[in-house]
């Protein structure tokens, strides 16, 4: 009994101390964008009005330990929906529409045929298609490959939607939903476009609204030899810029003041 109590509370202690590192760790994020933003070379209107902006993105969007929760919740609740779900699909059923994914249950890839190889390449930007060729998207029940995120499985499987929808990406609709709708291609302020996954460098978008219509994105990599630091806050108005063709379409809110990966 007494080695069990030790463990239990061991375990809090550990918990504790976990959610005080984690609350310490974003703080210092928060801080350090807010100073990024403000040596920014832009108008000190911008500036207010983007960092009030991401103090009520942080707002609705759910905490560390929110997500952490829908995490550990997801693959419990969606495993047997999905082995039942149909080939066909292209949403959840509506009851449980906040686990829903703001793309698609089918995932966010493109594909293309590589007649040479006698194959499928699952994935546009790693494999870019040659001139002439169309890529083809996951949603599409024209794509025969398999999916970037589960390979060896196709992305219509109850395996990949499950890695996509209870692994990946977890309860983003709502988020989605949230987020504001795009109809004109946002404005560059400051920085520039990503030109890979994890390549150093910051970007700060506005969708070219005021007052209350007015939304940003501040998304910065730095690296420090194998790890990646980042942060991403606002509405995901990358998208857009990037795709101007998806327009009109609304884009999702994000909140990740620091987040780390090792190995990029």
């Amino acid at each position: 009994m007494t080695i069990l109590l030790f463990i239990a509370a061991l375990a809090v202690v550990l918990a504790v101390l976990v959610r005080s590192l984690i609350g310490i760790s974003q703080a210092e994020g928060r801080a350090q964008m807010e100073l990024r933003v403000q040596a920014l070379e832009i108008s000190e209107a911008h500036k207010a009005a983007a960092l009030d902006y991401f103090d009520r993105v942080a707002e609705l969007v759910p905490s560390t330990w929110g997500r952490l929760w829908d995490h550990l919740r997801a693959p419990f609740i969606l495993l047997l929906p999905l082995r039942k779900l149909p080939w066909e699909a292209t949403a959840l059923p509506p009851a449980l529409a906040y686990w829903d994914n703001n793309v698609s249950i089918n995932g966010d890839g493109w594909g293309w045929f590589d007649n040479a190889a006698g194959e499928w390449r699952n994935d546009c930007q790693k494999y870019p298609p040659p001139a002439g060729v169309t890529p083809v998207p996951y949603t599409s029940l024209d794509y025969g490959g398999d999916a970037y995120y589960a390979p060896g499985h196709h992305p219509r499987s109850w395996w990949a939607r499950f890695v996509w929808l209870a692994l990946r990406n977890v309860a983003s609709k709502p988020l989605h939903d949230a987020g504001p709708l795009i109809t004109e291609r946002p404005t560059l302020l400051a920085g520039a476009p990503r030109a890979g996954a994890y390549t150093p460098g910051f970007v700060l978008y506005w969708n070219g609204k005021d007052g209350e219509e007015a939304a940003y994105q501040y998304h910065a990599i730095d690296k420090f030899g194998p790890l990646v630091e980042w942060t991403n806050v606002g509405a995901k108005l990358g998208v857009p810029y990037a795709w101007p063709e998806l327009m009109p379409c609304r884009t999702m809110l994000t909140c990740t003041w620091r987040a780390f990966k090792w190995g990029a």
